[in-house]
């Protein structure tokens, strides 16, 4: 028995390319990031990531599709799409960490 990968879209691993799978983590851990309860646009540090950071938040927020094909449009190379995710996991971390006194 033969075992595949499976993408978080349900599909193989060659049936989409890099770029588009980087673009759907980005907007995975986007999604995470604005959902978050601590989450303040105002204190995002990284300028592309805010350039990139759709302005409604909250609990509820489910602009996943609309943000995805923003992401898709913006043409991002694979460069800054890697700038983006780390910045936005280093942003999650930064809200998950206790505050400084």
């Amino acid at each position: 028995m033969r075992r595949a990968s499976v993408s978080g879209n349900g599909k193989g691993t060659g049936a989409s390319d890099p770029a588009t799978s980087g673009v759907d983590m980005l907007v995975l851990h986007i999604g995470k990031l604005l959902r978050h309860p601590a989450y303040r646009r105002e204190s995002i540090v990284s300028a592309l990531l805010l350039r990139h950071l759709p302005h409604d938040a909250g609990y509820a927020w489910h602009g996943e599709a609309s943000l995805r094909t923003r992401l898709v449009g913006a043409g991002l190379d694979e460069a800054s799409l890697d700038h983006l995710i780390r910045n936005v996991q280093a942003e999650h971390l930064r809200l998950r960490r206790p505050a400084d006194a």
